[in-house]
């Protein structure tokens, strides 16, 4: 379960568990923005990967030219 579907799990749980829904509302902002920044780490790893994936790519190309 990632954070959006707990956020999800929170609001259809809402009515049930409390009064102050507004609680609930909060936490359930607050996953997704989380979430958010997951998947942005994730990108922004998957781009440094790639980077160096293209840069060993040039060195091994030029070690075979040598």
């Amino acid at each position: 379960m990632n954070a959006n579907e707990l956020a999800d799990a929170l609001q259809e749980t809402e009515p049930y568990y409390s009064t102050d829904y507004k609680l609930f509302d909060k936490a359930a902002t607050m996953l997704r923005q989380q979430q958010a920044e997951i998947e942005a780490l994730k990108n922004k790893i998957k781009s440094y990967e790639n980077l160096g994936n293209m840069m060993l790519d040039e060195l091994l190309e030029k070690a075979q030219e040598k």
